[in-house]
């Protein structure tokens, strides 16, 4: 048995040694034709058997990425189709294996929770539930708007938030990603527009602006934008919209002082522009004395002058596979914002939405969250008394919710090769520099308490504290 726990080990060893090395090349961090390494800096640098090395240069060389010269060693093949955004690569890697822990990593990456809190067994009875009340009609073309039984239960829901909206107010679509596609489709990109974002920011909302959009950025202080410096930057420029995830914000965990958001809210009437509230993680609170500061800006928006575009997915609170988000956008807005959605997904799973409409109207959703947070929050402060103890570690924002602990490496200390060295050692986290839209700040890593156990928490920070004590600075 030991024998075969050793091999498995050195077998995960050269896969994440391999994917090091390969990203290494595909970030044009080594030019083509340029000498590679020896096997023996490698083995020297990463603390590795030569055996190890000599079968990843081998698969490396087998999928095109190295070639070798006899007597002479190994040299970089002309990469230039293999090139990508230096902001994908982490989360690529991470998704392609950490995702499904294909080769038994920690996971501090992970921004959705762990399969183990999914409420599998009360989603199988209430899905055969949906057929036998509904059948076949379930799994024909829906409402492209969505199920309106089901946005009937969303829009009684959510006046809990302070949102007073109608049935026909919402837009359900297939997750968060689908909701933005629909609004900067629906916004267009000609003439072109501006969008004012934070730094950092969600990294796959960068990745929609940047081809379609002006992007202009906003420092994000511990409770919003410095909104003095926000009103000049409007008076110079035409801006169009403001994408914000408000509370508990990915990845700093920051909620937007309740004066803030006002504020903003404000300044959007005057200056002509509107505001994607991204809402994700406002249920996720802990050890909050009340939920005031939670509020949502949508709860600020005065109906038949809305300046908010409100978004939130149940992706987060309950399980991403259910793949379901709702919109509000103005009203002046709505009948464009369908046909948009109709263009790119005409109909969002019937069947996930009924479910979902049960699921809330028994009451299920409620309880469900009271549970995941009581699991949450002890990960949560195991996470964060463990890093607190680390010399090397700066944690400017003590979130009080949300996912993640967005943490600073002290002394200079270079995020990316953390990175790489905490993803050898078998820990999977991600670095600042993929959540700004001008990389910097590349000392910065986020983490997450959300899939890994107690367990396991305690053995990945001692992991970082480990790489941390033996950096050379």
């Amino acid at each position: 048995m030991d024998k075969e726990r050793a091999t498995n080990s050195g077998n995960i060893l050269y896969i994440r040694l391999y994917e090091v090395l390969k990203s290494e090349i595909i970030l044009k961090k080594l030019k083509p034709y340029s000498k590679f390494y020896s096997v023996r800096q490698i083995a020297i640098k990463y603390d590795v058997n030569k055996n190890t090395v000599l079968k990843v240069f081998k698969m490396l060389e087998e999928n095109g990425y190295i070639y070798s010269i006899n007597g002479k060693g190994s040299y970089v093949k002309d990469h230039a189709d293999f090139s990508i955004s230096e902001k994908v690569i982490p989360i690529m890697e991470n998704f392609r294996y950490g995702q499904q822990n294909e080769i038994s990593e920690i996971n501090f990456f992970n921004g959705t929770p762990s399969k183990d809190m999914f409420p599998v067994d009360i989603y199988l009875n209430l899905a055969e539930r949906a057929i036998r009340e509904i059948g076949g009609g379930l799994f024909t073309y829906q409402n492209v708007q969505g199920l309106k039984s089901f946005r009937a239960v969303l829009a009684d829901y959510i006046e809990k938030y302070d949102i007073f909206v109608d049935s026909e107010d919402i837009i359900i679509t297939s997750g968060t990603q689908q909701s933005l596609s629909v609004i900067f489709k629906a916004f267009g990109c000609h003439p072109e527009k501006t969008i004012v974002i934070s730094d950092p920011t969600y990294p796959n909302a960068i990745n929609f602006f940047e081809d379609m959009y002006n992007i202009r950025t906003m420092e994000l202080e511990n409770d919003g934008w410095n909104m003095e410096s926000f009103e000049e930057l409007i008076k110079k420029e035409k801006i169009d919209l403001v994408y914000i995830i408000p509370n508990f914000q990915n990845p700093t965990g920051i909620i937007w002082s309740t004066e803030k958001k006002k504020k903003l809210l404000k300044l959007s009437k005057e200056y002509d522009f509107y505001i994607i509230e991204d809402d994700c993680f406002s249920e996720f609170y802990y050890g909050l004395d009340d939920g005031d500061e939670i509020c949502s800006i949508k709860s600020m928006d005065k109906i038949g002058d809305e300046r908010v575009i409100y978004v939130k997915t149940y992706s987060k609170i309950v399980m991403p596979g259910i793949a379901l988000a709702f919109t509000i956008p103005p009203k002046k807005f709505m009948e464009k914002f369908v046909l948009t959605k109709y263009g790119l997904d005409p109909n969002t799973s019937g069947l996930n939405q009924k479910i979902l409409e049960y699921f809330i109207l028994d009451g299920y959703l409620d309880k469900h969250l009271e549970k995941s947070k009581e699991i949450l929050s002890v990960k949560f402060e195991k996470m964060l008394s463990l890093l607190l103890k680390i010399p090397h570690i700066k944690i400017s924002n003590i979130p009080r919710g949300g996912f993640f602990i967005w943490i600073e490496l002290v002394d200079c200390i270079d995020g990316e090769i953390f990175y790489y060295n905490c993803k050898l050692k078998g820990l999977s986290v991600l670095p600042g520099s993929i959540f700004h839209y001008n990389k910097r700040n590349s000392c910065k890593i986020r983490l997450s308490f959300l899939s890994a156990t107690l367990e396991e928490i305690e053995i990945g920070v001692k992991i970082m504290e480990d790489i941390l004590k033996n950096y050379k600075i």
